[in-house]
């Protein structure tokens, strides 16, 4: 069952008209613009929780919606708790609370949550995970280079006709991949995640096939998950191609040596990242996305990628 009970339909027209009143023009079919954050490559909504403002996490590598424990404890709010759930990060999994019947504002209008899981977000004003069951209702389109969003309906494009980048669900987990080319001769599907900071994360044996490991400099680094912490290697390759489109000097994160990241294990919990490696090879982040106009249809697998243009001021 989704997690949102609020009705998306009800959503959407509260924001058409809300921007009709406005007096901003209003394309058929989609939302105008709404202002967003990045921040350390996360994208952030405005929110309200229990009336109190703060921003959310647009993730499109969560299979599960959250809330920032640390925003809990800094309010003083309690909510209904509900079973323990598996959360899945990248670095480990681990039991934690969930919570029942959460409202809040998102985009300034009343949403309801039935169940959020407990997950580390950072700062308390960061107040919750926004993932799959979030995404699945609507196309959503980000500008990064303009740090904004737009939603569009179903009905008004066909993005299966004109996606240009090669994509699809992972049956394991429903995560979005995008099919990634690391070099002239392989290939690799990548979750598209746009809760990481980085540019692709793949697994050290995959990086030694590849040649990597010892053709590039490496520089140790501790990333962060929503569960906990690992050991992390960092280096750059020449050239990446994603679609119609080379990406030079790509970041490129693997495990530590002696590090093995739940984010390669073979078995499928119910969680926040990718379980299983049946289809998934790593994770594609900011550092690539932050190039373009991304056009996604979560619920159906259909990805678009345009080059971002900065929008002049004047």
């Amino acid at each position: 069952m989704n997690q949102l009970t609020y009705h998306w339909r009800a959503l959407f027209v509260c924001l058409f008209f809300w921007l009709a009143d406005s007096g901003q023009p209003v394309h058929a079919g989609a939302t105008e613009w709404m202002d967003i954050r990045i921040v350390n490559g996360m994208m952030l909504v405005e929110t309200e929780v229990a009336g109190i403002p703060g921003f959310s996490v647009i993730d499109t590598g969560a299979s599960l919606e959250g809330i920032n424990g640390r925003f809990l404890e800094a309010e003083g709010l309690e909510y209904k708790k509900d079973r323990k759930l598996t959360v899945v990060g990248v670095y480990g999994k681990e039991k934690r609370s969930s919570y029942r019947e959460v409202e809040a504002l998102v985009f300034g209008s009343p949403v309801k949550f039935t169940r959020l899981v407990d997950v580390n977000l950072g700062p308390p004003e960061y107040q919750l995970l926004l993932g799959s069951n979030f995404l699945k209702s609507y196309i959503f389109q980000f500008d990064y280079t303009n740090a904004r969003m737009r939603l569009i309906t179903r009905d008004s494009v066909n993005l299966k006709e004109i996606r240009n980048i090669e994509s699809k669900l992972d049956n394991a987990d429903s995560s979005l991949l995008v099919r990634v080319n690391l070099d002239e001769k392989n290939k690799a599907w990548l979750q598209m995640d746009t809760g990481s900071n980085g540019g692709i994360l793949i697994d050290r044996p995959l990086a030694s096939r590849l040649g990597w490991i010892d053709a590039y400099p490496k520089v140790e680094g501790v990333s962060s998950g929503v569960v906990t912490s690992g050991a992390m290697e960092h280096f750059r390759v020449p050239l990446i191609t994603v679609g119609p489109y080379e990406l030079e000097n790509v970041r490129v994160s693997i495990p530590a040596a002696g590090v093995d990241p739940e984010l390669f294990e073979t078995t499928t919990e119910i969680g926040t990242r990718i379980a299983s490696r049946q289809a998934s090879a790593g994770l594609l982040g900011y550092e690539i996305l932050q190039h373009f106009v991304v056009t996604v249809d979560y619920h159906r697998g259909h990805v678009h990628f345009y080059p971002g243009q900065k929008i002049s001021d004047e």
